[in-house]
């Protein structure tokens, strides 16, 4: 057996190494690929080769946790449909890029866990950037993210309608759109679950701790604190997000508001490394796991 580990970096970052490591320990065979050295040809018996040596990609698995940065749309769809050929071909890709996609756009994932009723914060996503300051003004306390993003960078928080205004123009101005969500009141922390086919492999507590700081990502300066026992509402949640976006494993973050529990995004390719200092659970295992029993199915 031989399982492509995806990133699109000139080295492996630490959780791709992490999992090629796991990979190994179990005796399968690794290779790290980027999708930049990959070509697709159609159409006379060959489909997926290496760019550099046009020789077939003989892969039973892809793990897949970077498209990188296509800074085209041809370009993005290039890289998307990669992967969708390489599922033609029969090639299980973990996660499937259009659920991978689907989990990283904060909008759609969003919509479809509120019509799934998983409860999600309240959130507008528009382009004139006057409505948002009037949505801003309603919430009181509002938050601008990115549509696509990730370790809590570019998010705001806010409660002037007139910041909302120079932001939402700005992003106006560059052509990217609003993001706007009712702010949560809730304790200096979320939770973080992290779930792989049907097991929770870990579920912490993410608290910051910094004065004045309301992130709550370990990028951000968070700390990690294990949760013990798992409220089974959040159990159930967790498998009916993924059984809704059509993932199979993700980091799902959860906050705990007035009204009971809130998702704020799921990750179709989580970071482990806080937990797995705090704790020695090593995540990757369980992935590399569930990689190798998906193939012998």
């Amino acid at each position: 057996m031989k399982v492509g580990v995806v990133a699109d970096k000139p080295t492996p970052p630490w959780s791709v190494r992490q999992i090629i490591l796991a990979l190994e320990e179990f005796g399968i065979d690794t290779l790290y690929v980027r999708p930049s050295s990959i070509a697709s040809v159609i159409g006379n018996g060959q489909s997926i080769v290496f760019t550099n040596t046009l020789k077939p990609v003989n892969l039973d698995a892809i793990v897949l946790r970077d498209l990188g940065v296509a800074t085209t749309i041809e370009m993005f769809l290039r890289r998307v449909d990669l992967f969708k050929h390489m599922e033609l071909e029969g090639i299980p890709v973990i996660n499937p890029v259009e659920s991978f996609i689907t989990a990283r756009d904060k909008y759609m994932s969003l919509c479809l866990l509120s019509k799934a009723g998983i409860p999600v914060p309240k959130t507008v996503v528009l382009e004139d950037f006057y409505a948002a300051t009037r949505v801003v003004e309603t919430f009181s306390k509002a938050v601008i993210k990115p549509l696509i993003g990730s370790l809590g960078l570019g998010v705001l928080k806010i409660e002037d309608p007139d910041l909302a205004y120079t932001i939402g123009k700005t992003l106006a101005q560059i052509k990217q759109p609003i993001y706007v969500q009712e702010y949560v009141e809730k304790p200096n922390r979320d939770i973080r679950v992290l779930v792989i086919g049907n097991e929770i492999v870990a579920a912490y507590y993410r608290i910051q701790t910094t004065p004045g700081s309301w992130k709550t990502n370990i990028s951000q300066g968070a700390i990690a604190q294990p949760i013990e026992k798992l409220d089974e509402e959040l159990k159930e949640y967790s498998f009916k997000i993924l059984d809704v976006l059509r993932l199979y494993y993700a980091g799902i973050d959860f906050g705990e508001s007035k009204n009971g529990y809130v998702v704020f995004e799921v990750n179709a390719a989580p970071q482990w490394r806080g937990i797995q200092k705090v704790t020695g659970i090593n995540p990757a295992k369980s992935l590399a796991k569930f990689v190798i029993q998906l193939v012998k199915r």
